[in-house]
């Protein structure tokens, strides 16, 4: 784009031209809270906010930490309408700051773990004992967390039903849909079908509230499917049965499998580290940036939570590490970065130009991560 074209551009239009772009990654020059809004949502969000002992003029705006906190309370109200209904968010914090920010994220979201990254070869082993007044932290934190109801797991959580009943009608309704269709085209009523059920299994109740309708939803799990199945397919209840219905369409393998699709990604496997404990070393190799995360974290947290057709955002990308990480695993990316110095560094790097700023010294292999990264050898 030249200088004229750029003059005739809406301020929209600036903030989402691209300081890099290519098949897999987008790189927005920007302030996110800025940029967030123009967006649309996301699989995945992965991102480490700066805090106030970093070097560089931006990460010095805060005096102290009241001030800090109400900065990551605009971030993450401009960072929640970007993550889809079944998305996840890891959050990277200091130790001392993570109590103060889960809270902050359980205000909007289900935290759904606290991750202890250790660093193993971290310097704090070299600090002189002299030199402490309490122990030199050796690790960080990872704060994990999904829409509330997203996963059909917060259901009836005090204060946030409403959310809960929101996301889950976003999540699944096109399997309930199915369901509800499938009710009508047969001929029986969700009153029938618990009569049904109570003379099958007694009892006062039914499953029609789980399974038709937008209140409390889950999927039927394989016996009751078939349950419902012989049921639908009954004969002689005329009282019920409306018109002729030859079978639910769908098999329960496949219907399971759609369902799959639509709930939160987590693709665990054989060999992870599968605990809230990650051990993963520090890069050796850095490229400018003061608090570069590890290839293979950022990788690895890409293959759990972003499933191969989702799209990553990183709303403070820094050096590009997230980027490049959706990259090399196939996965698209869109990262935003309010230092042009890194944005230049970063796009360098998407480019395969740039060569690190800072080589690494002559060291032993770096502990082995088995299995991280390739398929488990017991799937099929």
């Amino acid at each position: 784009m030249d200088m004229v074209e750029a003059l005739f551009l809406t301020p929209e239009q600036r903030l989402l031209t691209p300081y890099y772009e290519d098949e897999f990654a987008t790189l927005y020059h920007g302030d996110c809270r800025e940029i967030l809004p123009l967006l649309g949502q996301f699989d995945l969000l992965c991102t480490d906010p700066p805090y106030g002992k970093v070097k560089g003029d931006f990460d010095n705006e805060w005096t102290n930490r009241p001030a800090m906190l109400a900065s990551c309370r605009e971030w993450l109200d401009a960072m929640v309408p970007c993550l889809k209904s079944n998305g996840t968010l890891y959050w990277f914090a200091w130790p001392s700051l993570a109590g103060r920010i889960e809270a902050l994220l359980a205000e909007n979201l289900h935290v759904l773990a606290h991750i202890v990254w250790c660093k193993p070869r971290s310097s704090a082993q070299t600090h002189s004992p002299e030199a402490l007044r309490a122990p030199a932290p050796e690790t960080e934190r990872i704060l994990m967390a999904e829409h509330y109801g997203s996963d059909n797991m917060a259901r009836g959580e005090s204060g946030y039903a409403a959310q809960c009943e929101e996301s889950r009608r976003d999540v699944f309704a096109p399997i309930r849909e199915y369901l509800v269709g499938e009710l009508a085209r047969s001929g029986w009523t969700r009153e029938a079908v618990n009569v049904a059920w109570r003379t099958k299994y007694g009892g006062k109740g039914g499953m029609s509230a789980h399974w038709f309708s937008k209140s409390q939803w889950a999927i039927p799990t394989a016996a009751h499917y078939a349950w419902l199945r012989d049921l639908f397919n009954l004969s002689g209840c005329t009282a019920y049965l409306r018109k002729e219905y030859e079978e639910l369409r769908k098999e329960y393998e496949e219907l399971r499998k759609e369902y799959e699709e639509l709930r939160r990604y987590f693709d665990m496997r054989t060999g992870d580290q599968k605990t809230d404990l990650w051990k993963f070393p520090i890069e050796m190799i850095q490229y400018g940036h003061p608090t570069l995360k590890p290839l293979a974290l950022i990788s690895y947290i890409i293959r759990l939570s972003c499933r191969p057709s989702g799209v990553v955002l990183d709303p403070f990308c820094g050096s590009g590490t997230t980027l490049i990480a959706a990259k090399s695993l196939g996965r698209k990316s869109v990262g935003i970065e309010i230092d042009e110095r890194y944005c230049r560094i970063a796009a360098e790097r998407l480019a395969g130009t740039t060569p690190p700023l800072f080589p690494a010294p002559a060291a032993p292999a770096k502990p082995r991560q088995d299995n991280l990264f390739t398929e488990d050898k017991n799937e099929g």
